[in-house]
């Protein structure tokens, strides 16, 4: 009698299951039909429901190569209960970068950012704040304020590459990374920001005795104010330099990496860049 009732149980499971994935089919293709001409195509995969996510899992890039001839810059691949939506080229990543927060939300996204970057800084606060903040970053990394740094990166990137050697082998795009920034993960990533806020801190109770200033970003974001007039906390000047330390790396490390690569390509013009060191 137990096995009968087992048997029925998971037979009717299956029925179950069986039903609610015909359904989500069903829904699927009708609702497809009738947004059609609103949204992008979508990228159609065997077995249905789990194909798309099977090839994406397989090799996004490999994927994508494969259907933007097909399916043009814009579609969508379902995974599982996500849309993921691909804007490919400058044509239509434009719409990516311009939209506002209420089409494409940051925030989301990137909440994993804010054990890094702190409480009350870019993706913990709400979207208004945040361009206050951004604000602070444009002022700060204006070129004139950028000049000061210019010598420093020199003497750094100039002890980093003078460990390589006359000749050998090495991976650009790790080694880049190191150079840029050696970014720390998990515990290792907490107890580097408490190291690195202690710093911070130090730093600013000293100029705060000392009344001394400097032409730099963490004097910058001391000296920033809201648009309501207030000043920036001293948390908060912590958490935006972390933001700023760590916020151009892979930018950073991508550029120089393909830079690199492409002087390597183009061997002729590694003489010519010399006197632009």
């Amino acid at each position: 009698m137990e096995l009968d009732s087992d048997s029925k149980l998971l037979k009717t499971g299956l029925v179950i299951v069986a039903t609610l994935a015909i359904s989500k089919l069903i829904f699927s293709f009708f609702t497809s039909q009738s947004r059609k001409k609103r949204h992008p195509p979508t990228l159609q995969a065997w077995p249905p429901l789990i194909g798309s996510l099977i090839r994406f899992l397989k090799g996004p890039v490999v994927m994508l190569r494969d259907e933007y001839p097909k399916l043009g810059s814009v579609f969508t691949v379902n995974l599982l209960h996500k849309k993921m939506t691909f804007l490919i080229g400058p044509e239509v990543s434009a719409h990516f970068f311009k939209a506002h927060d209420s089409v494409l939300s940051q925030q989301e996204v990137y909440k994993f950012n804010v054990p890094t970057f702190g409480p009350g800084v870019v993706f913990d606060v709400d979207y208004t704040v945040r361009q206050e903040q951004f604000r602070f970053f444009s002022e700060a990394l204006r070129v004139n304020k950028l000049k000061a740094y210019v010598d420093m990166m020199i003497t750094e990137a100039e002890s980093f590459f003078s460990n390589w050697g006359e000749s050998g082998e090495v991976d650009l795009k790790e080694e880049l990374d190191s150079l840029i920034i050696l970014t720390a993960t998990h515990r290792r990533r907490d107890r580097a920001r408490v190291k690195l806020c202690e710093i911070f801190s130090n730093i600013m109770l000293s100029r705060k005795h000392s009344g001394k200033t400097e032409n730099d970003m963490l004097q910058c974001f001391i000296e920033s104010k809201y648009r309501d007039g207030r000043q920036t906390t001293e948390s908060e000047v912590t958490g935006l330099l972390i933001a700023a330390l760590f916020a151009g790396q892979q930018t950073s490390s991508i550029t120089s990496t393909w830079t690199g690569a492409y002087l390597m390509k183009h061997k002729e013009l590694i003489t010519t860049s010399y006197p632009r060191r």
